[in-house]
């Protein structure tokens, strides 16, 4: 009997992380300044807060490839993506290697500007505050809070905040 109360605990925890959360309002405040963290690139080299380039704006977007809203926001960063040329953009998913790349595959997310990360630890959520599926994150050269983006978001509305 316990075994199988773990296990309904369990798979229901993972459906309530693979669902999209664009519509829900989340407690968390999203972190003022980029938080210490580790994740690993797609080629499983470690990347950390130190990682990120000096002299760009970070531009942080967490998500998950199953998400329609996901799927939306990624289809809209494509269809505009040299607007974000001059910023360091990494996409981050607390999903296997698998599904990350097929998503940068499927928009074409090949710059020289972005990098996708794999959240292996299940940290991001917490670190960053960011518990809605998509989320945008923008933080200043210096790692400070721009803008917070949770749910789809037009490229119109982001550009505002990254010039």
């Amino acid at each position: 009997m316990k075994k199988f109360t773990l296990y309904i605990l369990f798979i229901s925890t993972s459906l309530s992380l693979i669902n999209c959360k664009s519509t829900q309002n989340t407690s968390s405040e999203i972190s003022k300044t980029i938080p210490y963290f580790t994740f690993a690139t797609l080629d499983g080299k470690p990347f950390v807060k130190d990682s990120f380039d000096a002299v760009r704006t970070k531009f942080i977007f967490y998500f998950n490839s199953e998400c329609d809203h996901c799927q939306k926001q990624g289809k809209w960063l494509s269809e505009e993506i040299e607007v974000f040329k001059d910023l360091e953009m990494v996409f981050i998913s607390y999903e296997e290697l698998e599904p990350i790349k097929n998503y940068r595959d499927k928009y074409n997310f090949y710059q020289e500007n972005i990098t996708f990360l794999e959240d292996t630890r299940l940290t991001f959520s917490n670190l960053f505050g960011a518990e809605t599926f998509p989320s945008i994150l923008i933080y200043s050269k210096k790692g400070e809070l721009i803008k917070a983006f949770k749910g789809e978001t037009k490229v119109s509305e982001i550009i505002e905040f990254i010039q």
